[in-house]
């Protein structure tokens, strides 16, 4: 039997419809459910359970298709950011042992050991007393030989110093003598002085002489006098200054061309290495002057060398203390 073509054309409108309805069916169980007429064919979507008229045939298909090929892999998408840290991780192995460090600071000094036994009896041949050392052997700060001397102060300490063993003469021509010192008054030290004699049989010339006051704390000079003029022989010159007061102190008088010491007094202890113009000088004169020996500050006096002008090269049997000072004129001694 033929076929009118608007049959064919009516069919493939029923066939759209029929797919429009399918796309709008619903499905619960992922399946499209429809009705094909028995006769031409036409395809009625239907919801899931709903029964197809005696013409019809039930027919369905799944929703979605057969899955196609994969498709080719799309770049790398941007890196995404760093994700919460991970679970700490267990304990590695040991690493090798490190290089020394440097060493640190000493530690503080720990305390004293339980003292030692005790050792063996000493040579009875030793020193029987301080005093067996006085005039012994010893070297001085400059080198040269000395001998020990040893002297109690005011406050009973007992000193010890090297000194010239034998007084070398005095430079030729030499007649100048510090004579006597008042460096301790009674209540403020006011109105000290020292004074120079001439003990030589000609004039003395002063220009170039100076007086030099050192400190017995480091043996420095901490004051001086320049002499100038002439001394008549046997005359006296006074320089009124304040020494200071000892323990100890001294005086020297020097010769700035030579550099030569022309007379010392080191007293109340032993000066042994003054430095005056870059040279060292000992200002103890034989046997140092005993701190018993000493300038007052309860009775008004000075030291003088006794009898006046009198100078053995040494301190000891040269000085004394007097209680009467004759600043000018000759010393006199007073108890």
């Amino acid at each position: 039997m033929k076929h009118h073509p608007l049959a064919a054309v009516g069919l493939g409108l029923v066939v759209l419809a029929a797919a429009g309805a399918i796309a709008s069916a619903a499905s619960t169980d992922g399946q499209i459910h429809a009705c094909k007429a028995k006769r031409g064919g036409q395809l009625r979507a239907v919801d899931d359970g709903v029964s197809c008229k005696r013409t019809e045939t039930a027919v369905s298909w799944d929703i979605h298709g057969t899955p196609g090929p994969a498709g080719p892999t799309g770049p790398a998408g941007l890196a995404g950011g760093p994700g919460p840290a991970g679970a700490i991780g267990p304990v590695g192995p040991a690493g090798l042992p490190g290089s020394a460090g440097p060493a640190g600071p000493a530690g503080a000094v720990g305390p004293a050991g339980a003292p030692g036994p005790q050792g063996p009896k000493g040579d009875p041949g030793g020193i029987a007393s301080l005093a067996a050392l006085k005039g012994t052997p010893c070297t001085m700060f400059d080198g040269s030989a000395g001998t020990v001397s040893i002297a109690t102060t005011a406050t009973n300490q007992i000193t010890f110093a090297c000194g010239g063993g034998t007084p070398p003469p005095p430079p030729p021509g030499t007649s100048l003598v510090i004579n006597a010192v008042d460096y301790d008054q009674v209540g403020a030290d006011t109105g000290g002085f020292v004074e120079i004699k001439n003990v030589g049989t000609a004039a003395a010339t002063l220009d170039g002489i100076a007086l030099v006051f050192v400190n017995g704390g480091d043996g420095t000079e901490y004051d001086r006098a320049a002499l100038t003029g002439t001394l008549a022989p046997g005359g006296y010159t006074v320089v009124a200054k304040d020494a200071q007061n000892g323990a100890p102190d001294g005086l020297a008088l020097i010769d700035t061309t030579t550099g030569n010491l022309l007379d010392a007094l080191s007293y109340e202890g032993a000066i042994t290495a003054a430095v005056i113009d870059g040279k060292t000088y000992s200002l103890v004169e034989g046997t140092v002057l005993a701190a018993t020996v000493a300038d007052s500050n309860t009775v008004n006096g000075s030291l003088i060398r006794n009898p006046d002008g009198k100078d053995t090269n040494d301190a000891s049997a040269d000085w004394a203390f007097t209680s009467t000072p004759t600043q000018g004129a000759a010393n006199v001694l007073t108890s």
